[in-house]
């Protein structure tokens, strides 16, 4: 008898994404099931002076970004759908890197004008990229507006999808998601030998190695649309893939 088609998908991210993703798997006919595994707690912040360009490396830095300085200072978002996001809280002037800190110091080289740059990160985050900008000649403030925490737990109705072999894919859209998720399985990893972890950059499967996942797939792009192709359409049969994870 044929296996019948496993078409339920598992997102483990936090909003303000998670029901954009929603949207696009239901789109491509997938079953999505919402699982965030981290809590977003914005941070307080003290009125900023102004600056000449603001930076931000996610889209959970925006909701505080908005009350506290003019929506008319330029914004570097690190891919297109923060800057969607940045465009929708009524930055007026935005633009945009590839969605990586690498494609982000390129899209900023060196100041052409005024060198102040906010650097809106969460905390733990950023420390990096504040000092490679810096080396580029910008003069940078890091503010961290936001924090995470893993949830701590799976619900049983994740637990009982995966017990049924329902979950054809779970989707990893950052490291500290991907580790929230495997701690709180827990000793149940043996429940993942037949399901796919797809993850959106090379440090994020790292995160997935310890992991019983049958299959590690990593996005060729860091972008939604890009992990997303490694699903493919539901109809469509399972893609092969090139990153295997004892290739990795």
């Amino acid at each position: 008898m044929a296996e019948t088609p496993r078409r339920t998908v598992l997102v483990t991210r936090p909003e303000p994404g998670l029901s954009d993703t929603r949207r696009a798997l239901e789109a491509l006919g997938w079953e999505p099931h919402l699982a965030p595994m981290l809590r977003i707690m914005p941070m307080p912040l003290r009125p900023l002076s102004p600056v000449g360009r603001i930076v931000v490396t996610s889209g959970q830095s925006l909701d505080s970004l908005r009350d506290i300085l003019p929506l008319q200072t330029p914004l570097t978002a690190v891919g297109a759908r923060t800057a969607e996001r940045a465009r929708a809280c009524g930055f007026s002037h935005v633009d945009h890197a590839d969605g990586d800190a690498r494609s982000l110091l390129q899209h900023l080289g060196r100041p052409q004008s005024d060198p102040s740059l906010l650097l809106a990160t969460g905390r733990g985050l950023g420390g990096m990229l504040a000092r490679d900008l810096r080396s580029q000649g910008w003069r940078v403030t890091r503010r961290v507006v936001y924090h995470t925490a893993p949830t701590g737990t799976l619900d049983d109705a994740t637990r009982t999808l995966l017990a049924q072999q329902r979950i054809a894919a779970v989707l990893f859209y950052s490291a500290a998601t991907a580790r929230a998720f495997l701690s709180a399985l827990g000793p149940d990893s043996a429940l993942l030998s037949r399901v796919r972890a797809l993850a959106l950059s090379d440090q994020i499967g790292d995160a997935l190695r310890p992991s019983s996942f049958a299959d590690i797939a990593i996005a060729a792009r860091p972008e939604q649309e890009a992990l997303l192709d490694l699903l493919g359409p539901s109809s469509a049969p399972a893609h092969d893939t090139q990153f295997r994870k004892d290739a990795r």
